[in-house]
């Protein structure tokens, strides 16, 4: 799996390979092996090159390592890609906001009619075991839903309509 990873606006690029317990990680393309020590709610404890990491996970995109804090965004790769080729598209008049990959819609925030600003969340998808926020990539008005809570999509479906 790969997946795109900001930390403190630093972007890196990581895929994961699990092997046994352990992960086998490319930052950057560099192969790390990761072992995962303990795992226990939102703590765990990582061996990275012979090296000890306390990590806790917390909320709203903060993680602390070793008691230092940082910011991080994880995004699927796929869902990167959909995301830079939906911002050439941001000027149509209309714009279909669609699946990048096949998942769940976990939630809907947004109804027919309501405005929204760029950057708003319009609804959360699971993919791939994550879940992710789909944002309008634009101001505008909801033309049309497409689809509700608990609905499978397929990759390409339309999600809603922004005019």
């Amino acid at each position: 799996m790969a997946y795109i990873v900001k930390v403190d606006n630093r972007e890196f690029k990581v895929d994961l390979e699990k092997d046994g317990r352990d992960f086998r990680v490319y930052l950057d393309g560099k192969d790390r092996i990761v072992e995962v020590v303990s795992e226990k709610g939102t703590q765990l404890t990582l061996i990275i090159d012979n090296r000890s990491f306390n990590i806790t996970l917390e909320s709203d995109g903060q993680i602390l390592v070793n008691n230092e804090a940082y910011s991080i965004e994880i995004t699927d790769e796929q869902i990167q890609k959909f995301i830079k080729v939906s911002a050439k598209k941001i000027h149509e008049k209309e714009l279909a906001i669609k699946a990048p990959m096949p998942g769940l819609i976990v939630e809907v925030f947004v109804k027919e009619g309501d405005p929204v600003n760029m950057g708003q969340g319009l609804l959360v998808v699971e993919a791939m075991k994550m879940q992710n926020e789909m944002n309008a990539p634009r101001d505008g008005i909801v033309k049309k839903v497409l689809v509700k809570k608990g609905q499978s999509v397929n990759s390409g479906d339309a999600f809603l309509v922004i005019e």
